[in-house]
């Protein structure tokens, strides 16, 4: 079972974000899935909208998932993304009083409820605690891996223009996505 989960709750995103993460998976990323589902349950009232990422955890316990935040650009090949070990990305663009890792793009294999059991002991506290969101959280609470720079994907915030690594992270910057005649327009399913 091969599955390429991404999480669409509260009003910031609309379809037309998941259906453009779909249209890059199927199109660029050269995954070969089972299922593709988008968590849309908004069951953690926190100030950030980060923490309802956690469902997936809980939800998905089997085979290989691959997650994606809705505010990424997919232009090449993700199979070398896929990894066994609970895994997520290497925030080398942001300052370091911030957490060293990003969670836009997560991989695991298998059970990895692992990751929220701190959480679901004390999630009113950490609701509260971690205002840094599920980043913070991660680092703190959880053993994991990281992809590095080198694994093929980059910060939009550092990096805006075109280069040949198959994920862009737009952290945040989402309404990129939406601009007209960006060079990254090709890679997006078409606005209606």
């Amino acid at each position: 079972m091969m599955r390429v989960i991404c999480v669409r709750t509260g009003t910031k995103y609309d379809k037309w974000y998941e259906d453009n993460l779909k249209h890059m998976v199927d199109n660029y990323s050269g995954l070969e899935y089972d299922e593709f589902v988008c968590i849309k349950d908004d069951i953690y009232d926190d100030a950030y909208g980060v923490f309802n990422k956690f469902q997936m955890f809980d939800k998905y316990k089997d085979g290989q998932n691959i997650y994606f935040d809705l505010d990424v650009v997919i232009k090449g090949d993700c199979n070398h993304f896929l990894r066994d070990e609970f895994t997520v990305c290497h925030a080398h663009w942001r300052e370091p009083f911030h957490t060293p890792l990003n969670s836009s793009i997560i991989s695991w294999k298998g059970d990895a409820s692992h990751v929220t059991e701190t959480f679901h002991e004390e999630e009113d506290y950490c609701l509260l605690w971690y205002r840094r969101g599920i980043d913070q959280y991660i680092y703190e609470n959880t053993t994991f891996n990281m992809y590095m720079k080198e694994d093929g994907f980059v910060s939009y915030s550092t990096v805006p223009y075109e280069t040949d690594v198959p994920v862009y992270l737009f952290n945040q910057n989402y309404k990129e996505l939406k601009r007209n005649k960006a060079w990254f327009s090709k890679y997006l399913l078409e606005r209606t």
